[in-house]
């Protein structure tokens, strides 16, 4: 699959199946917003065998502003792909509607039996090969270790896990490469949290 297939982002950097098949305005006006920011989308996906389900992990992630361009990037590749968001979000009248749009599922962390792990995991056995997108460290703010969630949802679901990245100093989002846990997951957790310091985040302090 070829990278450089549009400066900016387009939908050939994943695989066909994971498509939304949005209409093509709202790709146009992902695209713009990212092109008058200055942002692009490098890399791609690689096509999988069968009904895979895949976990794309992106981070560092120390602003709103990811989330932002994380959005952007999804509409402009028309990716499908699920996410998680505080439950009061989707409660608002616009952003909750876009949030259902974009295929967020809420979470209520207050509730001990809604946990935001056992809810990917529900949801994507449902599926029939699906992307679920979120950051391995939960949080704005600062932390010190990586939380476990993806590499629990990934074993669960027979699923990949795969790297993505924002990168503000050179003002991208890379789709990267996938990443086979060893099974180890204090090892495994360094490791990603290790990679992630390769690119600058929006706040680095936090990081």
């Amino acid at each position: 699959m070829n990278q450089k297939v549009n400066k900016v982002v387009s939908r050939s950097q994943i695989p066909e199946k994971y498509w939304a098949a949005r209409p093509k305005i709202v790709q146009w006006v992902a695209r713009g917003f990212l092109r008058v920011f200055g942002w692009r989308v490098d890399g791609f996906v690689p096509r999988v065998s069968g009904n895979e389900n895949l976990i794309i992990i992106a981070g560092p992630h120390t602003s709103n502003w990811d989330g932002i361009f994380g959005f952007a990037a999804i509409l402009g590749l028309d990716a499908k792909i699920t996410f998680f968001g505080k439950h009061s979000l989707f409660k608002k009248p616009i952003l909750g509607k876009f949030l259902n749009y974009m295929g967020g599922i809420p979470v209520d962390k207050t509730n001990p039996g809604s946990g935001l792990t056992d809810t990917a995991i529900k949801n994507m056995k449902k599926l029939n090969g699906s992307i679920i997108a979120m950051s391995p460290e939960g949080t704005r703010a600062k932390t010190e270790k990586l939380r476990s969630g993806f590499l629990r949802i990934a074993n669960a679901v027979e699923g990949q896990i795969f790297l993505g990245s924002f990168d503000f100093d050179k003002k991208r989002i890379l789709l990267d490469k996938f990443f086979k846990p060893t099974g180890n997951s204090e090892e495994d957790l360094k490791w990603v949290k290790d990679y992630f310091t390769r690119f600058k985040a929006r706040h680095p302090e936090k990081y």
